[in-house]
């Protein structure tokens, strides 16, 4: 079993039996702490219209800690309701540490971006006028964009992403995973950077540093009038 040394859980998925993120959590949920022993392990998590699941069902939980790792737990659903959800952790070997790019991890922003093309089934599409997106959020190993323009799995999108003021992110990047709501409505499209130059990921760092930075200095103040 592998385990969090201490970071704290910040957010919680629940994977259908596809492999395909069916629950979101970043508040409401609560993790159990006794995950390293021999007892009942129990994840809850409470929202308002979320999918539900037949009793005993074979899922998995991944954990993301404020550190930027991700941990995928296998579990069974013990109660599923629209409003919560109890997921049994299970304590068996194939418990694993997603492989990400953990130099930065992943940071929520609100960018404006375009798609200049995309490649489907061998054939290129090349807007005459680009594909306005947002990007939701981003770490050197991809993004999560929204747009009012359907993509599908395994697209492979050329975007174009303003960062700095003085520098736009030009890359290629491929769609995973199309996400969609409990109704089947597209919330929006996790992808995958392919190929970036070292300088491309080094500027990537710099503006999750910079975002980070500025996050830091708003909590701080925070803290400080209290």
């Amino acid at each position: 079993m592998l385990l969090f040394f201490g970071n704290k859980i910040v957010k919680v998925e629940i994977l259908d039996r596809n492999g395909s993120v069916a629950v979101t959590a970043e508040k409401g949920f609560v993790f159990p702490k006794n995950i390293e022993s021999d007892d009942d392990s129990i994840l809850i998590i409470k929202g308002t219209s979320m999918r539900e699941f037949p009793k005993d069902e074979r899922i998995h939980v991944v954990a993301t800690t404020k550190a930027g790792d991700r941990i995928k737990y296998p579990g069974i659903v013990t109660v599923s309701l629209d409003t919560q959800l109890n997921a049994r952790i299970l304590k068996n070997r194939d418990t694993e540490v997603l492989e990400e790019r953990r130099r930065y991890f992943k940071i929520k922003v609100e960018e404006k971006g375009r798609v200049l093309f995309v490649v489907r089934d061998d054939e290129t599409l090349r807007f005459e006028v680009p594909v306005p997106m947002e990007v939701q959020d981003i770490n050197i190993g991809g993004v999560f964009i929204t747009s009012d323009y359907v993509f599908q799995q395994d697209d492979m999108i050329c975007v174009d992403i303003d960062l700095f003021v003085d520098y736009r992110l030009n890359a290629v990047a491929q769609v995973l995973r199309v996400q969609k709501d409990a109704d089947g409505t597209i919330k929006g499209y996790g992808c995958q950077f392919q190929g970036l130059t070292a300088s491309q990921e080094d500027y990537i760092g710099k503006y999750i540093y910079k975002v980070q930075f500025a996050q830091r200095q708003k909590e701080m103040a925070r803290d400080m009038d209290y």
